[in-house]
């Protein structure tokens, strides 16, 4: 039986994100005034759900680095899960480039250090064995995407090139002010079917609270219905 993670482990870890963040805010401004290109951060989730499934079945830590110069960005994110499930580690990195007109290009290598990692309609994973990260052909799963703003409103598109059955995810929404309303379907891997369905419906209310004039951290509750799951999820997470 996996050991429950303490809520001492908990509070460690977020006054070590607190200061790291707080650290790297100082240091956001260069000797002649100008804002980094460089950011880095983690958010503290309950659950991580991505595009109505849930990777992990954990509360999870997420860090990111990213550098950012005249619309290109160029950056790495990871998803940790405190129960060390298979499906709950995962390193990504990723580029995007955004035009004026709110249109952005990106392209994701996903990483799973679980060698064949392949979730089936069940969620049930078929292997658990760790590989290296060089094998692409077991560990990687290429994607690309786009997104359109408009306004409030977005659409957003995206197809699984590699190791990911050419599926296709597709998502439209819409931002209030403190609340982000969102409908995506999606095909192959995202469906129980193989065939396109809805898979992830939902509300996210967000919020940032300042702790010092130049340091603040976002807080977010999100419920999210996948119909073609027939699953619903209610996630927490903090954004430092």
């Amino acid at each position: 039986m996996k050991k429950p993670v303490s809520i001492v482990q908990i509070t460690f870890i977020f006054f070590m994100i607190i200061s790291l963040n707080i650290s790297a805010e100082d240091d956001r401004e260069n000797e002649q005034g100008k804002e980094s290109p460089f950011s880095f951060g983690a958010s503290l989730v309950s659950r991580y759900i991505f595009r109505g499934q849930d990777f992990g079945s954990s509360p999870a830590i997420q860090p990111y680095f990213e550098y950012s110069i005249k619309g290109f960005s160029v950056g790495a994110w990871g998803s940790y899960a405190f129960m060390a499930t298979p499906s709950g580690i995962e390193a990504d990195l990723y580029a995007s480039y955004g035009f004026d007109f709110g249109l952005t290009l990106n392209a994701t290598d996903y990483y799973f250090p679980i060698e064949n990692l392949k979730i089936k309609s069940d969620s049930t994973i078929i292997s658990e064995r760790a590989g290296s990260y060089f094998d692409y052909q077991n560990h990687h799963y290429l994607e690309f995407g786009l997104t359109q703003e408009i306004k409030n409103f977005y659409f957003t598109g995206y197809y699984g090139a590699y190791n990911m059955d050419n599926a296709v995810y597709i998502e439209g929404g819409y931002n209030f002010k403190w609340l982000k309303a969102f409908v995506g379907a999606g095909n192959k891997t995202y469906s129980m079917s193989g065939k396109f369905n809805v898979v992830n419906v939902g509300i996210t209310a967000s919020k940032s609270i300042n702790i010092t004039k130049k340091y603040a951290f976002e807080i977010s509750s999100s419920l999210i219905f996948n119909p073609n799951r027939e699953q619903i999820h209610i996630v927490f997470a903090l954004g430092l």
